[in-house]
């Protein structure tokens, strides 16, 4: 997967054709992390560890701006290779 454009908060409010960055981030957690109940146990994580404050029931609507920090947080450190660990120990505060 290839780094998407980057997050802005009216992705979250807006519609299109071609899917948002944040939509092809989530996409690439879940497989990442095995699809199903694991992958969303997964991208749990990962948005946690880059700053998502809310469960999952919020939807990042409600706050744009936080959303587009944590999406841009995790667009930066996700690479093609990228492994679990690797990319949870990247996100991790020092």
């Amino acid at each position: 997967m290839l780094v998407p454009e980057e997050v802005l908060p009216s992705h979250f409010s807006t519609l299109r054709r071609t899917p948002f960055p944040h939509v092809l981030i989530e996409q690439r957690l879940l497989h990442m992390g095995g699809n199903g109940a694991e992958g969303m146990s997964f991208r749990k994580q990962v948005l946690a560890a880059a700053g998502w404050p809310h469960d999952g029931l919020v939807p990042f609507a409600k706050y744009p701006d936080q959303a587009t920090s944590t999406f841009n947080r995790i667009r930066l450190v996700l690479r093609e290779d990228s492994a679990q660990d690797s990319l949870l120990q990247a996100l991790s505060p020092a």
